[in-house]
């Protein structure tokens, strides 16, 4: 074994070579149930947990695929994203639906630490979407790209008879495909303080590329634009322009939302459960599960002089109105 695997990241690629090779034969039986359970009304809405990168949105999943006994991606599940009915019906056999209690993550990866943690799974959505390109607009969407994401996800919903949460940033950029999709479905939209998701991006900039310089994560509509701008200033604006398309691709289904500031989910993390059972319209809890603590972390530990520079960006923006 690859001594710098986890167990469970060794695991994961082992799975996922498996996957590969019975997809094609998974398929044959998989299609009958999608088109059995597709066919039915929808009983729940899909819920997608959306925001900029750095916000919180992975706590925020892990924390409500714990605690209420709603259907996720799990690690199983983001190994046969080619076969996702299957991957489900999988999981619940392994795994039967208990508690994940898992709430690690590596910037929003969580495969090295459990099958049963809640995965991003951006492999399902890229099935459909080319992956150097965030941003879906009307002319970029398909009948059949509607339609087959449509069944797939009815069909999960419908065999379960559970509302499913999923967790995806790139989704906040791609609101106009599931409103296509699913015009009644609903988003939990998790936000942080500017300041702290400018330091977190420019500390995933030094993690995964070791400077500050090259661009990490989703890319807004205007990135063209926004990449001829200094590097300090790229991360208060990737931030606020996410935030901005969101707004403006929800702005006439303001019931349909949740905004979940990350400072208020560590204070008060049960008045914000309560908050989310209410949109869902469901709040069935899980057995067993452990109730996590969060803390976040207040502590700035860039530069003063960088600091400053990105404090002056944050305070050129209106962080409330986003129509300006």
């Amino acid at each position: 074994m690859n001594k710098y695997l986890s167990p469970h990241k060794y695991l994961y690629f082992i799975l996922n070579k498996i996957a590969i090779c019975l997809h094609p034969f998974i398929q044959i039986f998989e299609k009958k149930l999608i088109k059995k359970y597709s066919a039915i009304p929808l009983k729940h809405q899909p819920v997608f947990i959306i925001g900029a990168p750095r916000t919180g949105s992975t706590i925020l999943y892990q924390t409500i695929t714990n605690q209420l006994d709603v259907l996720y991606i799990d690690n199983i599940i983001a190994v046969f994203f080619r076969n996702f009915f299957f991957g489900f019906w999988l999981s619940n056999q392994l795994f039967k639906q208990k508690a994940h209690n898992c709430f690690k993550s590596d910037f929003g990866d969580t495969s090295k630490y459990s099958l049963r943690a809640p995965s991003e799974c951006g492999s399902f959505w890229h099935r459909w979407l080319p992956y150097d390109k965030d941003f879906v607009d009307y002319r970029d969407i398909t009948d059949n790209m509607v339609e087959e994401i449509q069944n797939e996800i009815t069909a999960v919903i419908n065999y379960f008879d559970k509302p499913i949460i999923i967790n995806n940033n790139n989704i906040a950029l791609r609101i106009r495909l599931i409103k296509k999709a699913f015009p009644k479905s609903k988003f939990i939209i998790a936000d942080r303080n500017p300041l702290f998701v400018s330091q977190s991006l420019l500390k995933a900039r030094i993690y995964f590329y070791n400077n500050y310089n090259t661009w990490w994560s989703i890319i807004p509509p205007n990135y063209n634009e926004l990449i001829k701008e200094p590097y300090f200033k790229q991360v208060v604006l990737q931030h606020y322009y996410i935030n901005k398309q969101m707004y403006i691709d929800l702005k006439d289904s303001e019931k349909s939302y949740l905004t979940i500031k990350y400072k208020n989910f560590c204070i008060d993390k049960n008045k914000i459960i309560w908050k989310i059972v209410e949109l869902l319209e469901y709040q069935k809890v899980r057995n067993n599960f452990i109730d996590n603590k969060i803390k976040e972390s207040s502590h700035l530990n860039i530069d003063n002089t960088l600091l400053n520079k990105i404090k002056e960006e944050i305070k050129r923006l209106d962080w409330n109105d986003y129509t300006c």
